[in-house]
Parts: structure tokens; C-alpha cells; sequence
């Protein structure tokens, strides 16, 4: 009789989270024409050890003095990474904060996660000379803290540059792969000549250096290793940068062996293959992935999964049930439509999605999600670049679809 009551109550249980009411909710993380801050984007969300949601993104901060690059809003010397937090259980987003800000020159693209130590780490690139380098000039940098549990930034103990020594950066490069152009496969001549410069790209040191830059969150593998998923806005290449130590010592995988993919997102499954999805310009307009079966060390050609894709950024994450999400524009050509989908097979069909935004031109774009220690999910979101948008929802209200 205990046995059949234990049965009996495991099935109520299992019966109650299978029919969990689907849920959404969405507000503005803070007041668009707050301090006429301008330009913001790319933010990236965390959930926190005592259940607060942090986000980040960043942001043109106040004016510079005379001399400093203020052209670009995007990379121009006064931006900074802003953040701010969600406590467990409130209603309303604190007012924003300064997370890092690297004086006279921009920092760009945050990504944050927390390790298993319970720090929280943000990552972001760091342009070196603009306009004339651009991203290409980019230098990543990570800070770790141990002392964020309190309202505002938080206390870095450790801060430092993470510099990128390419790893089998040449073979990637050279390996057999799709030589498209917008109009079709490169001739043999035009082949060539794409090589030469691309040898001669691989001359110049601070190329393969510099230029590297995260967007998606870093992973925390399954061992307790962090890896930062890294593109080279040079060459249109990615490769992951990997820390056991608490970012003391790097290890630089493998390059994914195809040109034209950057900011690469990661999910880890149960039988320790890793796949990874990227943004990139390829003709088919649909988003390319990668595995790894080795803990992202090395990884295979790129093939195309079926979900439409304007070259825009995205985001992958492996749920607690074993499937896997997505959170992209789905379109060929336009960010006004952005959407969340899920595959139980490991992304070869995509049996279930709906939208959190679709509005005929508007922008919504550079997604960022997490699932919460409570089932529920939490996407951070750029809105016209003006605003961040938080939307908090469940997998029941993206199965029902639209």
C-alpha cells in the first residue's frame, strides 16, 4: 500500500507539472528616454544564486572631453556596460547601473553567467581604435565577482584582458568548405584570389589577435569549466576560449572549420555532446550550427538547420526536460518578427514555436535566455535599439503556439 501511495502521489506530481498554465509576461526594463542615454543593445540575463534576475547590455554613456570618437553610437569612446536587477519576487526593475566601463574607448557586447562557485562573470569586448579598425580592433575582457547579492553593480575581485592565441586558426580557414558569393560558388579564379587574401590576412599578427568578441552566454559545462564562445570579426571565424581555474589559465579550442560564422551560441546535452548555432550571411539565410563531442575542443563542418535567418543575432539553450530552445528573428530579411522555438530531437525539426514580438517594422533583436531554477524562462531583448524589453514565460505558453 506505501508503495502504491508513493506511485500515486508521483503521478499527481508528474500529472500537476505537465499541466503548468502557460504564462507571459513583458515590461520595459527601464524608461527609454531616461538621461537621453541613447543608443542601447545586446543584453544578456542571468539568474543569480539567492533568485535574483540580473540583465546587462550596453549603452552611450556621458559625453567625453573634446578629442575622443563619438561618431558611431555603437562604437563611439563613450560606451559602457550598463545593468540592472530584478529581486526575487519584485515587481519592478532597480534603476540602471554602471557594470564596467573602460574610460575613452567602447565596450561592447556583455554576456554573463554564473559559475559553479557561485560567482558571476561578465565578459565583453573592448574596441582598442575606432573608427578605423572597428570591431576588428577588439580585445575581450572578463571580470569575476563574489559580491553581487546586494542592490547595484556589482564588487569585481577579479578583472582582466582574455587574449586569444589561435588554435589550428590557419587549417579552419583553409579547410574544404562552400565558396559562395550572393550570387552563386565562387569560380576556381575567384577561389584563388580569396585565398591569397586570406594568407595574406594571416601575416598580420594583430588580425588574428585582436578582433575577437562574445555575444552569447558563456557555458558552464557540465565539469565546472566555463566556455566563452568567441567569433574574429577579421575573418568571420569562432572558436571558444575554456577556463578551469577561474579564468588564471586559457585553453583556445579548435576553430570551427567555416568562414563567415560569428557569435557563437552553445547547449550541452546529458551524453556530453555540445552544439553550437551562429549568426552568419550565408545565401540560404538559415541558421548555422556545429558539434562538439570532445567539450568543444574540436568541432564539425557546419550544417544548416531549417529555421529562417536574417544574419541577425541568436540564442540556443538545452531546457531541463532535454530539448532544446532557440530565440532568433525568424525571418529571411528583417528583425521586426522575433521568436522562440523548441525541438525534442536535438534541432533537426522545430515542432513548436511562437512569437514574442511580430510587428511590420519594428526592430526587436540580439535575444538573450534562461531558464530559471523554477522551470520558467526569462529573455532579455533589444527594442529599437532605445530599450530593453524583459519577457518571463513558460515552455506551456510556447508550445501552445500563436
Amino acid at each position: 500500500m506505501r508503495n502504491a501511495s508513493l506511485l500515486g502521489l508521483a503521478s499527481c506530481l508528474f500529472l500537476g507539472a505537465a499541466a503548468a498554465e502557460p504564462f507571459h509576461q513583458g515590461q520595459l526594463i527601464f524608461d527609454p528616454d531616461r538621461d537621453g542615454r541613447g543608443h542601447v543593445h545586446a543584453s544578456c540575463v542571468v539568474e543569480c544564486p539567492n533568485g535574483d534576475i540580473r540583465a546587462c547590455w550596453y549603452e552611450n554613456g556621458p559625453a567625453l572631453p573634446p578629442g575622443y570618437y563619438a561618431g558611431d553610437k555603437d562604437k563611439s569612446d563613450d560606451v559602457r556596460v550598463g545593468g540592472s536587477r530584478l529581486a526575487k519576487g519584485g515587481a519592478a526593475w532597480d534603476a540602471p547601473f554602471v557594470m564596467a566601463d573602460t574610460f575613452g574607448v567602447s565596450d561592447n557586447n556583455p554576456c554573463m553567467c554564473v559559475d559553479r562557485q557561485g560567482r558571476l562573470w561578465l565578459v565583453h569586448a573592448t574596441l582598442l581604435c575606432v573608427p578605423v579598425e572597428s570591431w576588428g580592433s577588439s580585445l575581450p575582457q572578463f571580470h569575476v565577482s563574489s559580491d553581487y547579492a546586494n542592490p547595484g553593480a556589482p564588487r569585481w575581485e577579479r578583472e582582466s584582458i582574455l587574449v586569444v592565441r589561435p588554435n589550428g586558426f590557419e587549417k579552419a580557414l583553409m579547410s574544404p568548405h562552400e565558396w559562395r558569393s550572393q550570387k552563386g560558388t565562387l569560380s576556381e579564379e575567384d577561389k584563388q584570389k580569396a585565398l591569397d587574401g586570406i594568407r595574406k590576412q594571416l601575416a598580420d599578427p594583430y588580425k588574428c589577435r585582436l578582433g575577437w568578441m562574445p555575444r552569447a552566454h558563456p557555458l558552464v559545462r557540465s565539469d565546472g569549466a566555463i566556455l566563452i564562445p568567441l567569433a574574429n570579426e577579421n575573418f568571420g571565424i569562432s572558436t571558444m576560449a575554456i577556463t578551469s581555474d577561474g579564468g588564471a589559465t586559457w585553453t583556445i579550442s579548435e576553430a570551427v572549420p567555416s568562414l563567415g560564422i560569428i557569435q557563437p551560441t552553445l547547449a550541452e546535452f546529458p551524453d556530453g555532446r555540445i552544439l553550437a548555432f551562429f549568426r552568419n550571411g550565408h545565401m540560404l539565410k538559415r541558421i548555422a550550427r556545429s558539434e562538439s563531442k570532445d567539450g568543444g575542443m574540436t568541432w564539425a563542418p557546419i550544417t544548416f538547420t531549417d529555421l529562417p535567418h536574417p544574419g541577425s543575432g541568436l540564442e540556443a539553450m538545452a531546457l531541463k526536460n532535454g530539448n532544446l530552445l532557440m530565440i532568433y528573428n525568424d525571418s529571411e530579411s528583417a528583425r521586426d518578427t522575433l521568436a522562440v522555438s523548441i525541438s525534442d530531437d536535438l534541432g533537426k525539426t522545430w515542432k513548436h514555436t511562437r512569437h514574442l514580438e511580430k510587428t511590420p517594422g519594428g526592430r526587436f533583436d540580439y535575444p538573450s535566455i534562461i531558464q530559471a531554477k523554477d522551470g520558467s524562462l526569462h529573455a532579455t531583448y533589444t527594442v529599437s535599439t532605445k530599450v530593453i524589453k524583459h519577457a518571463h514565460f513558460n515552455e506551456e505558453w510556447v508550445m501552445k503556439g500563436d
